[in-house]
C-alpha cells in the first residue's frame, strides 16, 4: 500500500509512520525538559517512550528523576543508547519488538512520549499500554505536532517523491487530505485533550512548546538569537502562543 498503510477501526485512522528522527540537540533538550521540570512531576521512575539514542532518557534523571527507562522500536538506536549506561547507571535500554510494552503494570511514576505519538501504529493501543504501566497518580507528557504551526516539520510525499523540508500550510488541510501525503500525524489541541481523556487519564494541562531552530536553522543567526530572547514573552501572549510547533499535553492516571 505504499508509504503507509490504512484500516479503519471506529473513527481513527490506524496508519503506519515511519519513525521519527531524533530531536534531542542540546538546547531543545533544554527548552523541553524545563517546561516538564517546572511542573514539580520529575520524581521516581520514567519511561522514555520511543527514546530514539537516549539524549532525552538522560535528561530525565539530569532534570530530577530518580531513574529512567527508554525504549524504542528502532534497535540501531537502542544499540547507540545503550552506550550511555556505562556512564549513567539510573538509565536502562529497551528494544521494543511490538506495540505492547514489556513491563508490569504499575511500573513508573511518569511516561514521556517527546514527538512519537504521531508516528505510532495504533494511538490508543499506545496510549492504553502506557495508562496500564503507570502508577495511580502517575503523570503522562505529551509533546507532538500542533496543527496550528502553518509547517508540516516532517516532510511531504506525492506518491514515491518525497520533500524533506518544512512543508507550508499542509498541517492546516483536512486530515483525510493531508495525511495522504504525511510522514506523521499532526494535531488540534483540543483533538488530543479528548483522545486522552477517552483513553482514561486526566487532563490537566494543555500548552504548546516553540522550535529552538537548533536542528534546521531556517532563520539568520542574528534573528534566531533575538527569537529566543522573546520567546518567553511570545509563549504568554494570547492567541499567538497557540501557533507554537508542537502541543504541549499533560495529563494524570486516575
Amino acid at each position: 500500500m505504499g508509504l503507509v498503510e490504512q484500516v479503519q477501526e471506529s473513527n481513527r485512522i490506524v496508519q503506519h509512520f515511519k519513525p521519527g528522527g531524533s530531536t534531542a540537540v542540546p538546547s531543545n533538550v533544554a527548552y523541553r525538559l524545563k517546561k516538564i521540570q517546572k511542573l514539580g512531576i520529575l520524581k521516581g521512575k520514567w519511561l522514555d517512550c520511543g527514546c530514539a539514542d537516549g539524549g532525552y532518557t538522560v535528561a530525565l534523571v539530569d532534570a530530577g528523576a530518580e531513574s529512567a527507562v527508554g525504549v524504542d522500536v528502532v534497535e540501531e538506536r537502542i544499540q547507540q543508547a545503550k552506550e550511555r549506561e556505562k556512564d549513567h547507571p539510573a538509565v536502562k535500554f529497551f528494544h521494543l519488538t511490538n506495540d505492547d510494552l514489556p513491563f508490569p503494570d504499575a511500573s513508573f511514576d511518569g511516561v514521556m512520549m517527546n514527538e512519537v505519538l504521531e508516528h505510532v501504529t495504533d494511538e490508543v493501543h499506545t496510549l492504553r499500554e502506557i495508562l496500564r504501566v503507570l502508577r495511580p497518580g502517575g503523570h503522562l507528557v505529551i509533546m507532538s505536532p500542533n496543527r496550528w504551526f502553518p509547517f508540516e516539520g516532517h516532510g511531504m510525499h506525492i506518491g514515491e517523491r518525497v520533500f524533506e523540508f518544512p512543508i507550508p500550510i499542509l498541517p492546516w488541510l483536512p486530515s483525510k487530505i493531508g495525511q495522504q501525503f504525511m510522514f506523521a500525524r499532526n494535531y488540534w489541541p483540543s483533538e488530543m485533550r479528548d483522545l486522552v481523556n477517552r483513553v482514561g487519564f486526566s487532563v490537566w494541562k494543555v500548552d504548546f512548546v516553540w522550535p529552538i531552530f537548533e536542528v534546521w536553522p531556517w532563520l539568520p543567526q542574528p534573528v534566531i538569537h533575538q527569537y529566543r530572547k522573546i520567546l518567553p514573552v511570545i509563549e504568554r501572549t494570547p492567541f499567538v502562543r497557540r501557533f507554537g510547533v508542537s502541543v504541549f499535553l499533560v495529563a494524570q492516571k486516575r
